[in-house]
């Protein structure tokens, strides 16, 4: 055994056992590797990465990860056909169902003809978060470009409970958790009041995950962080509050209500000590936001709310508790079945930490999603920051809306976006 899964690991597996949910990216190169140095590199990583040898055991009811000792690479090479090949198989990805006792936790496609490639990732989403994923794909090119075959092991990250600060562990946090609680619960029969005679996101099974992207350029970032800045508004908060705007004038007729959204948390730099990006581990908070939203109201009074709301909550150490709740509350939605978990998602990594060439390896764009669910948000997505550019990548299900619907808030942000950088107001 290498170590029992945390509160919020617990939580993942739970709902990968209802539905796949799993992080799956694309990191798209110019002068890329050859296969075989690419699939070299990989089982170096996988010889350094505790849990990429690992499978999860369920321990009578309180699940492990296990070591593989003889842990097999899942490496698939495909010849790559075309720039935009990587979408379908995204889509695949995202509705593999994993099985957790056989393991490995995850697993590599690799894209590639005449010194293109796209590398696909496919992870467990017990094992990796945004932050980690990030450091796994720069040490990767790093070894691919100097052709090295051998790194130390690192350290098995420990459970993130484990490791917050005191005031957030054991006893003295118990009292925490339960505030939090009875304040999130208040704040969902306030939100199944107010919306009784409202449209709410509904439960539909069956549904296919589709993606969509949005690229946005430099300077209507730069203009949108700028605006942000003079008002004490994040960039996270102002593009949470177009994604949500958005989908209520698309799927809510721009009807003034409540809505659900989810903003995450990375915990690593809160942790005591800090917990390296080089060890992989899923380090991140849930945080489950209502904002009031109508089609028409004042964008930055709505995204000024939307900030305080998570400030607030962040300044209260409720990243902690959420994570604590994780697990019990998945459960009950699943043993539910009748609710959704909210109506949007928005993940904001911030800038890649990835170099623009690594020897001759160009990197040329990364894109990732997790994978959708039927109690999951309508729309949920991953963005970030790369080569002058905000990358924009967003998951739903084919029983919530088609393609066009999709592409229509999609669109519908950018101009809400493009409107509200050039707005003096």
């Amino acid at each position: 055994m290498l170590r029992k899964l945390g509160n919020f690991e617990r939580a993942l597996l739970i709902t990968n056992q209802h539905a796949p949910f799993n992080i799956v990216s694309v990191l798209q190169m110019e002068n890329a590797p050859p296969p075989e140095t690419l699939k070299k590199t990989l089982k170096t990583l996988q010889n350094r990465q505790p849990l990429l040898r690992a499978s999860i055991q369920n321990g009578k009811g309180k699940p492990f990860f296990e070591d593989l000792p003889s842990a097999s690479l899942p490496f698939t090479l495909i010849e790559r056909t075309s720039k935009e090949q990587w979408r379908n198989l995204l889509e695949e990805e995202m509705a593999f169902h994993y099985n957790h006792e056989k393991g490995p936790l995850f697993k590599a496609i690799y894209l590639y003809k005449d010194g293109f490639g796209d590398l696909i990732l496919n992870v467990h989403h017990t094992i990796m978060d945004a932050m980690s994923g990030m450091s796994f794909l720069d040490e990767l090119l790093h070894l691919c470009a100097e052709e090295l075959t051998e790194l130390p092991p690192v350290e098995l990250a420990p459970a993130m409970e484990t490791v917050y600060p005191a005031p957030y562990k054991g006893f003295s946090n118990n009292f925490k958790v339960v505030s939090y609680a009875f304040a999130q619960m208040g704040e969902m029969a306030q939100f199944m009041w107010r919306t009784r005679n409202k449209p709410i996101p509904t439960v539909k099974f069956g549904g296919k995950g589709k993606i969509a992207t949005l690229t946005l350029p430099e300077s209507l970032i730069d203009s949108l962080a700028s605006r942000g800045r003079k008002k004490g508004i994040t960039l996270n908060s102002i593009l949470n509050t177009a994604l949500m705007q958005a989908v209520n004038r698309h799927l809510y007729q721009g009807e003034s209500l409540p809505m659900q959204t989810f903003a995450f948390a990375n915990l690593r730099s809160s942790t005591i000590p800090p917990t390296d990006v080089k060890l992989l581990a899923n380090y991140i908070s849930m945080l489950r936001i209502t904002q009031d939203i109508s089609g028409e109201a004042e964008f930055w009074r709505l995204a000024e709310e939307l900030n305080k709301k998570i400030y607030r909550v962040l300044k209260q150490g409720g990243k902690f508790s959420a994570a604590t709740m994780s697990e019990p509350l998945m459960k009950v939605f699943i043993k539910m079945k009748s609710m959704r978990m909210g109506a949007t998602a928005l993940s904001y990594t911030g800038a890649v930490p990835l170099k623009r060439q690594y020897g001759e390896i160009k990197p040329l764009g990364i894109h990732g999603v997790v994978s959708a669910y039927d109690l999951g948000p309508e729309l949920s997505s991953q963005a970030r920051l790369f080569n002058n550019q905000l990358l924009w990548d967003f998951v739903y299900l084919d029983s919530d809306m088609d393609r066009v619907l999709a592409e229509k808030i999609i669109a519908e942000i950018k101009l809400i976006l493009e409107k509200v950088s050039q707005n003096h107001a």
